[in-house]
């Protein structure tokens, strides 16, 4: 992850919570992104056109899985301060309640440091790094404006409120 922006300007802290489950995106993050909830079935184009509606380059790399698994993808993101492209892996499921717990499961696995956004029946993960860093780059790429941002701090997972979400 690109470091050296400081993510303070992308969030706020919330009266009466504590720690990485006090953070909000600041109103500005996502200023004029719809973000109402998406309900059809989506692939990694969806999540590539908005990166690139958004002035980042984006390239697609298919992996071979398992065939119990569900098909991953992986999109390269750069742009937006990184040095090297940004690996993103893109879980494809059926349903946004499976893309939920994909992330959350990914999350937890991968332990403190990692973070994620799922949208519909989209689920995808980026790389481990410092949860500074990781809402730096969630907030400048709009990803927190395109799926419900989550990251894992101290064995848990946190859902950053303020940006994408679902019900």
């Amino acid at each position: 992850m690109p470091p050296g922006t400081d993510f303070r300007q992308f969030v706020t802290e919330r009266p009466g919570a504590a720690g990485a489950a006090g953070f909000a995106w600041r109103p500005d993050v996502c200023g004029r992104t719809e973000l109402r909830p998406e309900y059809r079935t989506l692939d990694e184009t969806s999540l590539v056109a908005f990166l690139r509606d958004n002035q980042l380059d984006a390239r697609v790399e298919r992996q071979p899985v398992e065939a119990n698994k569900p098909e991953l993808v992986f999109v390269f993101v750069s742009g937006g301060g990184a040095a090297q492209p940004i690996p993103l892996r893109v879980a494809i499921l059926r349903s946004a309640d499976e893309a939920g717990r994909a992330l959350y499961d990914a999350l937890m696995q991968r332990g403190d440091g990692a973070w994620g956004v799922h949208r519909a029946n989209l689920a995808v993960l980026g790389p481990t790094g410092q949860t500074a860093d990781d809402l730096a780059f969630g907030a400048k790429a709009k990803l927190a404006c395109w799926g419900t941002f989550t990251f894992t701090d101290s064995g848990d997972a946190f859902v950053v409120p303020g940006g994408y979400a679902e019900p």
